[in-house]
């Protein structure tokens, strides 16, 4: 008699946490919201700097405009600045989106290489392509 009230607890503990275990792997599958304009820029803008670290240019390149890739001397630049740099760590001052049809932002970047004392700030022109933000231009921040 002990072991079968033993084996009905044991199977109602065991029917109680196969319950829990699949609510838990269904609320896991439920999809998450989308991520803003705001972050996906900065998620590329990190994808980027880690593609940076690692010297991984065809990483770097898949994040930008079309244009720029195609820049003539632009991955020679590239490969100089990053063996010129060192690491570099990056801070995302600010994201500014702007909708429509072809939507632009433009993402306050600040870039501190391990081998320059000075960090620079940079703004970074984005457009989304085929629903991916891709970065078209640098520019030295302008003064409002």
């Amino acid at each position: 008699m002990h072991a079968r009230i033993g084996l009905l607890i044991f199977g109602g503990a065991a029917a109680v946490a196969l319950t829990l275990v699949a609510l838990l792997i269904a609320l896991g599958m439920r999809s998450a919201p989308a991520a803003s304009d705001e972050d996906q820029v900065r998620a590329v803008l990190i994808r980027m700097n880690g593609s940076y670290n690692q010297s991984d240019f065809a990483g770097f390149a898949s994040h930008l405009c079309p244009d720029m890739r195609r820049d003539n001397g632009y991955e020679a630049g590239w490969h100089q600045s990053r063996e010129s740099d060192g690491p570099t760590q990056i801070t995302v001052n600010s994201v500014d989106v702007t909708g429509g049809p072809d939507p632009r932002a433009v993402a306050n970047v600040r870039f501190q290489a391990a081998n320059h004392p000075d960090a620079k700030t940079l703004d970074v022109d984005f457009l989304r392509e085929g629903g991916e933000w891709k970065a078209c231009r640098y520019h030295p921040v302008q003064a409002t």
